[in-house]
């Protein structure tokens, strides 16, 4: 039985999630719900088959404006600050760790950025990644086509190109 991914909703167990990382299960538990109901940002949950209120992971998705660099090549003719879709948040419960659930969260982002481009513009998907080791797993899905947008390193940017192309693949 597959995962199903839904909008965050007040039954599902957030208190009971564990990524790993204090700082996000803290704003699982505490501030996605809210920011969702309120339309300031947008969470989806990977929800356990068995147990359809435990959360096996989440990804958080808002509208955001970027300044792209001059160095980044796809964005060179474009006048800054320009709309994206901004993948604020996103992380797996570590009983769910290596069994594709983040891929799964970062493909839906991708194929989201797609569509709401095609809906009312935007150039593609902003990451922000939390450390190195995020930074690394972003890099091994999207490799090349990643470009960093900021000094930190940490500021990733998916072309709607790319983006385009993979929600045609999904």
């Amino acid at each position: 039985m597959r995962a199903k991914l839904t909008p965050i909703q007040k039954r599902h167990n957030r208190r009971d999630f564990d990524c790993g990382n204090e700082q996000l299960n803290n704003y699982l538990a505490n501030s996605a719900r809210s920011s969702d109901s309120k339309r300031m940002t947008r969470t989806f949950v990977l929800e356990d088959p068995r147990d359809s209120n435990r959360v096996m992971g989440f990804v958080t998705l808002t509208p955001t404006t970027i300044d792209i660099p001059d160095e980044c090549f796809a964005g060179r003719k474009l006048k800054s600050p320009v709309p994206a879709l901004l993948l604020a948040k996103m992380a797996v419960d570590i009983r769910y760790k290596g069994q594709g659930c983040g891929k799964r969260l970062f493909t839906y982002s991708i194929i989201t950025a797609a569509e709401i481009s095609d809906a009312v513009g935007g150039v593609g998907l902003v990451i922000d990644a939390k450390d190195q080791d995020a930074k690394a797993f972003y890099l091994d899905r999207a490799g090349d086509d990643l470009e960093i947008i900021d000094e930190t390193g940490l500021k990733l940017w998916l072309p709607i190109g790319v983006c385009n192309f993979i929600a045609g693949m999904a």
